[in-house]
């Protein structure tokens, strides 16, 4: 399905085992841990039940940029709020774009930990928000839970699906990463960012370019189109 289910910061090894449970009765069989506090723990396996063969093949990183940098989308379950909006999905909206950005590069579902959440690196890294629409009086669902809601939702939209998603293959994060990069340097010294706060506009224009999910050979180009921008002499003025 190239759908990777990604636990953050997860306190209680019980959570995780629960949560690859959760995800192999629905299909999902991709798990990644970023620094959990215990992993591995007997817990994990004694929750897991029959799902310990996505423990044993569980990937632990140090960081999510790890995780992400290949992916073609990141999806990050919280209910925080940004100083730059996120686009923001309900599950249900969730499970046939995850699926159909699947066809185009792998995708990841990000959750946070079960004291705070996502932090503001992590969700940095996210391209859109989902948020679990639960009661006012009882916001917080258990990790497992959550884990649980969202794994169903890709599993409705799998069964739901039609053949084919006609989705081209879009060029990794890394990739693209590198060539915003290129943009923020070339932009910085143009005198574009004046006084604008230059961490809010790149991080704006991230998000505007990343919709259009380059490829490998646009990427290329816009390489050619900023190169060819810097060796252009200055215009003439004028007057």
């Amino acid at each position: 399905m190239n759908i990777r289910v990604v636990l953050c910061d997860t306190q209680e090894p019980g959570n995780i085992g629960a949560a690859a449970r959760a995800m192999k009765t629905m299909g999902l069989t991709e798990l990644h841990l970023v620094r959990p506090r215990e992993f591995p723990h007997g817990d994990a396996w004694r929750v897991a039940v029959s799902a310990g063969d996505l423990l044993e093949a569980a990937r632990v990183h140090s960081a999510l940029g790890a995780v992400t940098a290949d992916c073609h989308t990141v999806f990050g379950i919280s209910a925080r709020q940004r100083r730059v909006p996120l686009p923001v999905l309900s599950p249900r909206q969730l499970g046939p774009q995850a699926l159909a950005r699947a066809g185009a590069g792998p995708v990841a579902l990000v959750f946070g930990g079960e004291e705070a959440g996502l932090d503001n690196a992590d969700m940095a890294l996210c391209d859109t928000l989902v948020r679990i629409p639960s009661h006012p009086d009882c916001r917080s669902l258990n990790l497992a839970a959550a884990v649980q809601l969202i794994c169903y939702e890709m599993r409705m939209a799998v069964l739901d699906a039609g053949p084919g998603t006609g989705v081209r293959a879009g060029a990794p994060r890394e990739a693209f990463a590198h060539w915003l990069a290129a943009l923020d340097s070339a932009l910085a010294d143009s005198g574009y960012y004046g006084n604008k706060n230059r961490d809010l506009a790149l991080e704006a224009l991230r998000r505007s370019l990343q919709r259009a999910a380059f490829d490998r050979a646009e990427l290329q180009m816009l390489h050619g189109v900023l190169r060819s921008l810097r060796a252009a002499p200055p215009a003439a003025d004028p007057n």
